[in-house]
């Protein structure tokens, strides 16, 4: 016994090919293929050496998506865990990363993933680590500020600009 799809009409191969040219999804373009192919009245068999998947694979998403339609093309959520980090949560990543950890009252310069990570736990009671906020801000691509060696703080204003306005005036060197 064969396993193929119900014959398509016009409509259902113009959603499948619109889907397979605007998703992301490596894998539910091949799906698209697959069903596709099935359409055109190729084989399981066929299928699956065309697309390098099992004949088990391509029966199984024909089958799959005979059932659902089209929504069976894509990944089910899965069980397990929801994530920690929420949107709510990343967008107090966005504000702290976009300010001085002074400006929050804090007594260092500068974030360090660690510290980025420690702060927002004390602040929304979420826990991560230093390497998983790291990957939150890779994916987001925040970077976080390089130090910038100073010694502005001990520095008195007056004279600095005592300094720059006598080297304003001393005289060019020889041209």
């Amino acid at each position: 016994m064969t396993i193929r799809v119900h014959t398509l009409n016009g409509e259902e191969i113009k959603a499948l090919r619109r889907l397979h040219r605007r998703t992301n999804e490596a894998r539910v373009r091949s799906r698209c293929d697959m069903i596709l192919w099935s359409n055109e009245g190729l084989s399981a068999p066929q299928i699956a050496r065309r697309t390098r998947f099992s004949r088990e694979t391509v029966v199984r998403h024909i089958k799959r998506y005979e059932a659902e339609g089209r929504s069976g093309l894509f990944n089910k959520a899965r069980p397990g865990r929801p994530a920690r980090v929420t949107p709510a949560y990343l967008d107090q990543v966005e504000q702290c990363v976009d300010q001085s950890p002074r400006n929050l009252g804090l007594s260092f310069s500068n974030w360090t993933t660690e510290k980025l990570a420690a702060y927002l736990a004390e602040q929304t009671g979420i826990r991560i680590g230093a390497r998983q906020m790291e990957n939150y801000l890779k994916a987001q691509r925040w970077r976080l500020r390089r130090p910038v060696r100073t010694i502005k703080h001990h520095q008195d204003p007056l004279q600095v600009a005592e300094k720059k306005t006598a080297a304003a005036l001393l005289p060019a060197g020889p041209e």
